[in-house]
C-alpha cells in the first residue's frame, strides 16, 4: 500500500477523513499509534515511511502557517532534499524542515542546513529514545538543530536532563508533535514569514 493509502486508512478509522489540516493534526499523536501499531503488525517499508511522515507533517504546516498572521512553507526541491524536505519562509532567513520516520539513526543528524541563521527542525515519528541521548542533542544543537518535534509517548520515555535540553534561543530542543502548530503561529510575524529566534 502506498503513503496516500495508510494515511487515508488512518484518517477513515479515525473519522477524520475529509477535516482541514488543524483538525487532522490535532489527532496526531492518535495517528501516529495507529500507523504505528499497523507497522508492528505488517511492516510498512522504509520509503513508504518515509512519505507516510511527509504527508503527516504537512498537516501541521499548513495548520500553523493559517494562524492570525499566516504564512506560507515550500517544499524543498529534489536537488536540496539533503537538506530537508520543507521549509518555512523567514526574516530574514528560513526554517529547514527535516522529516524522518521512526528511526532517527544518522539521516536526521546528517540532513540539516548546518547554520543557526537559518536553523533545522526535526520532525518524525520516532519511537526510539535511546536515539535521543544527552551527547546526542548536543550533535543536533552543534549542527544547527532549534527543535526536534517526536510523538508524546517517545517525549515521555526521555530523561528529564534531554528534556531540559535547550536550544540557542534558550527553549526547549525536544518538543511533542503536537506543539508544531502553536509554534509556528507563534514564529510568525505581521510580516508572514517566521522568526528564527522565537523557535
Amino acid at each position: 500500500m502506498a503513503a496516500a493509502g495508510h494515511v487515508n486508512a488512518a484518517l477513515a478509522a479515525l473519522h477524520l477523513e475529509g477535516q482541514p489540516p488543524a483538525a487532522i493534526y490535532a489527532q496526531i499523536d492518535a495517528i501516529v499509534a495507529h500507523l504505528q501499531a499497523v507497522n508492528a503488525e505488517h511492516p510498512i517499508p522504509a520509503a513508504t515511511t518515509g512519505n507516510i511522515s511527509e504527508r503527516l507533517c504537512r498537516y501541521g504546516l499548513q495548520a500553523g502557517i493559517t494562524g492570525p498572521n499566516s504564512g506560507a512553507f515550500e517544499q524543498m526541491p529534489d536537488y536540496w532534499k539533503w537538506v530537508g524536505d520543507f521549509y518555512l519562509l523567514g526574516a530574514p532567513f528560513n526554517i529547514i524542515v527535516s522529516v524522518k520516520s521512526f528511526a532517527a539513526r544518522e539521516r536526521l543528524l546528517a540532513s540539516r542546513s548546518g547554520n543557526l541563521l537559518s536553523p533545522t527542525v526535526g520532525w518524525g515519528l520516532f519511537n526510539q529514545p535511546a536515539e535521543f541521548s544527552y551527547d546526542r542533542l548536543v550533535s543536533y544543537a552543534y549542527r544547527g538543530f532549534a527543535a526536534i518535534y517526536a510523538p508524546t509517548a517517545l517525549i515521555q520515555a526521555l530523561p528529564a536532563n534531554v528534556m531540559a535540553f535547550t536550544n540557542i534561543n534558550g527553549n526547549p530542543l525536544m518538543r511533542d508533535l503536537a506543539a508544531l502548530v502553536a509554534d509556528v503561529q507563534h514564529m510568525m510575524g505581521a510580516n508572514h514569514r517566521v522568526n528564527p529566534r522565537l523557535l
